[in-house]
């Protein structure tokens, strides 16, 4: 290497904590001349990129659909997420939708400060509390969660849900979910109640599990709305509950799916690998996880990195940035494989992701540098 002037040390110890080399172009230009003859004067071609993708499945498409005519769609997928590649003669017809949680019992709940600084003013009020999501955060779709109905939070009478809920649908035009407590007993009886009163409706039940399904899906079909059908990180669970319900009569343009959505650091891994297989085998043709996948990443707020305080833990940073962004981590990284229902909890990661989901779901220009990007496929070596 004498020819690049280069300088070698023998016998020196060097003792530094960072170390950075800096090697003039005249010297790289010199090295590479030595090793590859003509390098510096070749330019690269341009060539055509084509992608031969087959997927012969269909995810389901399934609509959430209010008496005014107004409509939230999910699924009818036919490649992987974000698959918008020019050329490509398969799109996928609908980004991710955002649901925004209200709870019944709001103002009882231990929340974490940023949520409660958001919706202060509403956490008593369900039916302002959903007006103020899509008034002022753009919310398409509400899930109103019956808390209060379990024994072992506040006991409320089911009847109380029932007006809740019918106050919400007046306060509000767009689709709204119907969670559950969690006690199974007063869910089936939540049910019975809220899908009657919305028969008018397409909406959905939230959810049936195990313990419950062959009693909510049932409530389901009678009352035509969508069912959310809810198992534990178990593909097979998740086939057997799907063929359950259509033997119970639910159509296949009305299931849901929810294969549990755990937290960043707290087993998301799970989740994200269990969404990509039920994914990606319904686009390879097998029908019985050909359905749209909902995930409730308002888990995230059970992470302790989300909700605990700056004087607990001083060096993660300030919790009102913290929270939403590990909301938002979430359901970014399902939704790279799978995720069509994203049920969210802070207005303003649930702001975020919608929009960083529309911009992945939106169409590569096809010139890039007209658009202010770097080309890296046909970037030249300029000298």
């Amino acid at each position: 290497m004498k020819d690049t002037e280069e300088v070698e040390l023998k016998n020196v110890d060097l003792f530094a904590e960072y170390l950075e080399f800096q090697m003039l172009p005249s010297i790289v230009q010199a090295a590479a001349q030595a090793v590859l003859p003509g390098i510096g004067k070749a330019e690269w071609t341009s060539t055509k990129f084509s992608l031969d993708i087959n997927f012969p499945g269909k995810i389901e498409t399934i609509e959430f659909i209010r008496s005014n005519g107004k409509k939230a769609v999910i699924g009818g997928e036919v490649v992987p997420p974000f698959y918008n590649f020019l050329g490509l003669d398969k799109r996928n017809p609908h980004p991710p939708l955002v649901t925004y949680d209200v709870f019944d019992m709001g103002s009882e709940m231990m929340l974490p400060k940023p949520i409660k600084e958001e919706y202060k003013d509403v956490l008593a009020k369900p039916p302002q509390w959903a007006k103020f999501a899509v008034d002022k955060f753009g919310a398409e779709c509400i899930t109103f969660h019956s808390l209060g109905i379990d024994p072992g939070t506040l006991n409320w009478p089911v009847s109380k849900s029932k007006k809740l809920f019918e106050d919400i649908l007046q306060a509000v035009d767009v689709p709204v979910i119907i969670g559950c407590s969690g006690n199974k007993e007063k869910d089936v009886e939540m049910f019975k109640e809220l899908a009657a009163v919305s028969e008018s409706e397409v909406l959905m039940l939230s959810a049936a599990d195990k313990a419950t399904w062959e009693e909510v899906i049932p409530l389901a079909v009678k009352y035509d709305h969508n069912c959310l059908l809810w198992t534990s990180l178990d593909l097979n669970n998740q086939i057997k509950m799907n063929k359950d319900a259509l033997e119970l009569g639910l159509p296949k343009n009305r299931i849901v799916m929810d294969p549990t959505c755990a937290t960043l650091g707290y087993g998301m891994e799970y989740s994200f690998s269990i969404y990509q297989r039920m994914r990606v085998a319904g686009l390879l043709g097998e029908t019985d996880l050909a359905y749209p996948i909902s995930g409730g990443t308002t888990n995230a707020w059970g992470a302790r990195e989300a909700w605990m305080s700056e004087k607990q833990a001083p060096e993660w940073g300030p919790r009102d940035y913290r929270g939403p962004i590990w909301e938002i981590i979430n359901a970014l990284s399902l939704s790279l494989v799978g995720l069509d229902l994203a049920m969210m909890f802070h207005p303003i990661a649930a702001k975020h992701v919608k929009e960083i989901t529309k911009q992945f779901f939106a169409e590569i220009p096809k010139h890039l540098e007209d658009k202010g990007y770097y080309d890296w496929v046909s970037a030249r070596i300029k000298r």
